[in-house]
């Protein structure tokens, strides 16, 4: 992991993890760190599967290989079982890492209903299983830990670019859409709930619409445009939340076709989910503005508490890294720094 190791870590440094509910004891081993095995690894033989969300995804394309590299480096044997957000698949991929019994199991759901069965035969059969990103919502339970991303900052930051973006323009009263990642996704409904709050304080500003996107760029442009149109005759729309910078690409695309102006004379957007392009798009002055969730970071931060867990530490039930609101004040210091891909 020499490009994790090497990746500036200032912007995030500063923020402290939030550490919330009970603590749990690690059974691996008993207490102190880990020391390296002689095969060269803290992690030398133990089995790991990795069950979640595709790779057709940005965010977790970064987040799954910085984690697989991470653990593959201190001696671990990794099994990755993809899925392209398809629940039936993902349960499958399951219910086959649970039958195989290993030491660990990590997982990024996309409905966690559905996995509720094969998660309480883990919990019978003695195998640990880290949610990781999402709140686990009704599975917390059956999980041993979850390592969170602050999705109720996230929503917040979101709603602050857009208040901010419109109060510059002098605005009192605007039309707002959202368009979400995957609405089964705990953490969707989490962000939108932080967003609504937030925009609420402003009276005269309207959600008007909140659409699934599915975390897909191409899918939030056709949303887009369908709202742009809708909402023409009825004096337009003011400002986007895109949840994923790519998706605020998307609603980007979708305004300049549409004839619309982009950035702070125009249409307000702003995304998260800390992707390059979003970063670049506010340096070019077209978003507003976005939040980090850097896949980089919060994947070497699971590698850092699997670690931990097999050498014995106690590790919180849940956690949930720092996040970063990104204005053009410090996007370049983002984009510098390495964080999203």
């Amino acid at each position: 992991m020499e490009r994790s190791r090497t990746r500036t870590r200032a912007v995030l440094a500063a923020a402290a993890i939030v550490v919330t509910s009970t603590l749990v004891t690690a059974c691996a081993s008993t207490g102190g760190a880990p020391s390296p095995s002689a095969d060269g690894g803290a992690l030398a033989g133990k089995d790991i599967y990795l069950v979640g969300a595709g790779d057709v995804n940005p965010w977790a394309k970064a987040h799954n290989a910085t984690i697989i590299e991470g653990l593959e480096e201190q001696g671990a044997d990794v099994t990755y079982l993809q899925d392209p957000y398809d629940v039936e698949l993902e349960v499958r991929n399951l219910e086959q890492a649970v039958a195989a019994a290993p030491d660990l199991i990590l997982l990024l759901a996309v409905d966690f209903q559905a996995t509720i069965p094969a998660l309480s035969r883990a919990q019978q059969a003695g195998i640990p299983v880290f949610n990781l990103s999402d709140p686990p919502g009704e599975t917390e339970e059956y999980v041993t830990a979850s390592i969170e991303a602050d999705h109720v900052a996230l929503g917040t930051f979101a709603a602050e670019n857009i208040i901010e973006g419109l109060q510059a323009q002098g605005l009192e009263e605007a039309k707002i859409i959202a368009i979400t990642g995957t609405q089964s996704l705990e953490q969707v409904g989490v962000r939108m709930e932080a967003f609504e709050e937030k925009i609420g304080e402003h009276p005269g500003y309207e959600i008007v619409a909140i659409e699934d996107g599915n975390w897909d760029q191409a899918t939030t442009q056709r949303i887009a445009e369908q709202l742009f149109a809708q909402y023409q005759g009825q004096g337009g729309i003011q400002a986007a939340y895109g949840m994923a910078d790519n998706q605020a690409a998307g609603i980007i695309q979708a305004a300049k076709q549409a004839g619309l102006e982009v950035g702070s004379d125009g249409l307000i957007v702003t995304g998260s989910n800390c992707y390059q392009v979003g970063i670049e798009s506010i340096l070019a002055g077209e978003q507003y503005g976005t939040a980090t969730q850097s896949p980089y970071e919060e994947g070497e931060f699971v590698v850092e508490q699997v670690i931990s867990y097999f050498g014995g530490e106690q590790l919180p039930k849940r956690q949930q890294a720092p996040e970063t609101r990104v204005t053009v004040a410090n996007a370049q210091e983002i984009l510098d720094a390495g964080l999203c891909p």
